[in-house]
């Protein structure tokens, strides 16, 4: 596909804009995507670096998430600022993920689809096992406390509860057969 400014290149980067409640979708080459001024992106550096992505999600105009306060929030340890970061990509100290926490809540909440915390993936065929072993220690602690407050009846209940995962974790039958 051709370049829709030019008409001269082959068309890398598609532009999709709303205008007047249509959608305006152009077909650009790097030259003239990089010549567009909505556009942030530096086509000679790496395309997955981090400070560009934060600095096409928020712009300069918007560094600031309150818009009310006109003070420029810097880290107390090294003066870093959170315009500084979305520009760079990175942050100057340790310090500076609890000075700017509440501007990163809502990074991480356009990265991770509304999440705040990162919980970490498990592969599927390890998965399962994983789960029955964690839900074995799980039963086990509760029995721990049943015992201690003498609660036997409980506590043996979930000593048959962790019989049946055992035999499920070793690939045996729950009847022990």
């Amino acid at each position: 596909m051709i370049c829709d400014q030019c008409g001269e290149r082959s068309a890398s980067v598609i532009v999709k804009q709303q205008q007047q409640g249509q959608i305006i979708e152009l077909h650009l080459c790097h030259i003239c995507a990089a010549e567009n001024h909505s556009i942030n992106i530096a086509f000679e550096q790496d395309p997955l670096a981090i400070h560009q992505l934060l600095s096409n999600w928020f712009p300069n105009s918007q560094a600031s998430i309150n818009p009310v306060r006109k003070e420029i929030a810097t880290c107390p340890s090294c003066g870093f600022s959170f315009a500084k970061f979305l520009q760079l990509g990175k942050f100057g100290c340790a310090s500076c993920y609890d000075a700017f926490s509440p501007q990163l809540n809502e990074i991480f909440k356009r990265f991770h689809n509304g999440n705040t915390e990162h919980t970490g993936k498990i592969p599927a065929s390890y998965g399962t096992t994983l789960k029955i072993k964690k839900e074995i220690e799980e039963l086990r602690k509760q029995m721990q406390v049943s015992i201690q407050g003498e609660h036997f009846e409980e506590a043996a209940r979930l000593r048959d509860e962790v019989k049946v995962l055992s035999s499920k974790l070793e690939g045996g039958a729950p009847d022990g057969s």
